[in-house]
Order: C-alpha cells, then sequence, then structure tokens
C-alpha cells in the first residue's frame, strides 16, 4: 500500500519541495526526507479518524522538511522569496518560453507570499481548499480569500502579462 502512495505522489512531492527552494538537489534530498518519515510513521496516520487525506499529511510533512531546511540553514534567506515555479527540462529548453515563463514568474513574485504559496497550492498542485487549509494551518476562508484576491490582483493585471508574452 504505501509503494503506491508513493508512486503517486513521489512527482507531486519534488515538484512542491523543488517550488520552494528552487535547487533540484535540495529538492531530491528533502523529498527521500518526506518519503522517510511517512514510511515510518504510516502505522500512526489514521486518515478516517481525524478527517486527514494522505495527501494533505504527505504535504504537510513536505512543508515542515522545507521549514527545517531554513531553519537549519547558516546564511538566513527568506523563505518567500525561494519561490519557483517548475519547468519540464524539454518545456524550458526553448528559449522563447523559456524567456515568457521567467517574465511571469517575475510577476508572481510580485504576490504576497501568502498568496502565492496558496495560489501555487490551488491552480499549480490542484490541491482542494480543506487540504491547503491543512498544510499551512490556515482557516478554509481564509485561503478561499487569499486564493480570491490573489486571482483579483492577477486579474487587474492581465493585460500587463498578454503584453509581456507577445512582446518578448
Amino acid at each position: 500500500m504505501f509503494w503506491e502512495l508513493y508512486d503517486r505522489y513521489i512527482d507531486k512531492i519534488y515538484k512542491f519541495v523543488y517550488l520552494k527552494t528552487s535547487s533540484r538537489d535540495t529538492a531530491e534530498d528533502i523529498t527521500s526526507e518526506v518519503f522517510y518519515k511517512a514510511m515510518n510513521s504510516i502505522q500512526s496516520f489514521r486518515s478516517h479518524e481525524e478527517g486527514t487525506s494522505f495527501k494533505s499529511w504527505i504535504y504537510t510533512i513536505a512543508n515542515n522538511k522545507v521549514i527545517d531546511f531554513y531553519r537549519t540553514q547558516k546564511s538566513v534567506a527568506d523563505i518567500e522569496d525561494c519561490y519557483d515555479l517548475w519547468i519540464q527540462e524539454d518545456f524550458a529548453s526553448d528559449v522563447d518560453n523559456h524567456d515568457k515563463i521567467e517574465k511571469i514568474l517575475a510577476f508572481l513574485g510580485t504576490l504576497k507570499a501568502d498568496q502565492k504559496e496558496v495560489i501555487l497550492l490551488r491552480i499549480w498542485e490542484d490541491l482542494s481548499y480543506k487540504e491547503i487549509s491543512e498544510i499551512t494551518w490556515k482557516s478554509l476562508d481564509n485561503c478561499k480569500k487569499i486564493v480570491s484576491r490573489g486571482l483579483k490582483n492577477i486579474q487587474a493585471n492581465f493585460i500587463l502579462i498578454l503584453l509581456i508574452i507577445l512582446i518578448f
């Protein structure tokens, strides 16, 4: 059973960690720590009693491992400044598309850290509001408001995004 869950979530957790660290080596190390911890504590996981899904549980472990990683760093880096969208190698090899994506990422960098995290979990990772709430320790309503406000901010600047894509 655990290996089925591992196969289902390994790529998603890797992308999630990479999103927060922007380093392949670090993402690989943390991802392995996440699944090692999950494997060792799977017996204590009770999805039906606590109302927590395995998906939100494994993302919570990953989120905590990323926080631990930044806490142990010698140089104090602001975790909110370390976000980056995961781009597939074959897609990134296309220089024109890569440049456009970099410009969009720069725009996403203008969002507040909590907006960026919750929006990326909702849209990029396709997590439910309940799962995001469990991962971020924010209320369900707060997660919905954060996404709504963030998307309104993006929508307000949609023309700017289109111009960036079309001009460059």
